[in-house]
């Protein structure tokens, strides 16, 4: 039986760009900073550390953590409400619970935040299992939540769709064949050499890539 893994934030929901957003809105109205796209990039489907690093230094140490993580949290909560499914997620979805596949999520967020949304869309009792942050000790790009989720659903072929960098490095050390569909804040990542990348969920030829 084949079975599917998906990312959660920027690839079956656009909540990158709502996080984008609020965090370059909060820099540059707080410390009058504009972040590099390449700093920005690397926190992308993993951990902010590298963010963090880069502003206490930008800002000589004046950079208040818990007042960023704090005001962005709250613009998310805020922005709840309006999120959408990905244009085109529901047919690469629909596809997936048709054809029979069994269906994991491997998110590096927190599932206090990502089963409201799921039960929002009606999707939540389609997943086989859904492993988040709260399930590793390391988050993408280590490969511990593809590995988890892999072997929940025991299957010998298994996709893995992403929108990271740092998310497909994980699929792929976890053995899984992954292809990529980016959105507006990860369109300019390179991707490693061989992983498919589709400019967005409907121009995913879907017999062929899951042929196998």
């Amino acid at each position: 039986m084949k079975a599917i893994i998906f990312d959660f934030d920027g690839t079956m929901i656009d909540t990158e760009n709502l996080w984008h957003d609020a965090t370059m809105k909060y820099v540059k109205e707080t410390y009058g900073i504009e972040v590099p796209a390449a700093i920005y990039e690397q926190i992308i489907g993993t951990t902010e550390e590298p963010l963090h690093h880069y502003l206490t230094e930008a800002t000589n140490g004046q950079f208040d953590v818990e007042a960023f993580t704090s005001h962005v949290s709250e613009e998310l909560s805020n922005g709840i409400l309006q999120l959408e499914l990905r244009p085109g997620f529901e047919r690469v979805f629909d596809y997936a619970v048709s054809d029979g596949f069994k269906i994991g999520l491997a998110t590096s967020s927190g599932r206090e935040w990502v089963e409201p949304i799921l039960k929002k869309f009606h999707l939540f009792s389609h997943f086989t299992t859904i492993q988040t942050a709260d399930d590793v000790k390391q988050i993408k790009p280590d490969p511990a939540l593809y590995l988890q989720a892999a072997a929940k659903l025991g299957s010998k072929h298994i996709y893995a769709v992403e929108d990271s960098l740092n998310g497909v490095i994980a699929a792929q050390k976890a053995g899984l064949k992954v292809l990529a569909v980016p959105n507006a804040a990860t369109a300019n990542i390179q991707f490693p050499e061989g992983v498919p990348v589709f400019p967005d969920f409907d121009s995913i030829p879907l017999e062929e890539v899951f042929a196998n």
